[in-house]
């Protein structure tokens, strides 16, 4: 054979040998793409989690300010209704103590009157 026929066979093998080549670095970008894909994926699960704890938190500690903050505001409304109370009941107390004064004098006015000769 003439080298004529062998370069055109060695070439042919060149280029299988390329394409080989070619192949094989395309399945090792894509493995890596895939790999780091991947992580990604895997980091961004993992940023996921740890912002609903955060957020869990973050609404656990807002729970708790707010039965806090409405527990200090029913004590507040709690000691205004018994002083608006307290309040109440001496009005009434003092009504109250006026009319039995009022009902005393007038029986005590009637019985002198009966008691009168």
């Amino acid at each position: 054979m003439s080298d004529s026929v062998l370069a055109p066979r060695s070439e042919l093998a060149s280029l299988v040998d390329a394409e080989a080549q070619l192949d094989h670095a395309l399945g090792v970008a894509r493995d890596t793409a895939s790999a780091e894909r991947g992580a990604a994926r895997h980091r961004a699960e993992l940023a996921a989690a740890t912002l609903a704890v955060e957020i869990e938190r973050e609404r656990e500690r807002v729970a708790a300010e707010i039965a806090h903050a409405t527990e200090a505001q029913l004590s507040t409304i709690d000691a205004a209704a018994r002083a608006e109370s307290a309040r109440f009941d001496d009005v009434v107390a003092g009504r109250l103590a006026d009319l039995a004064h009022r009902l005393a004098a007038r029986l005590a006015a009637l019985a002198l009157d009966e008691a009168a000769p």
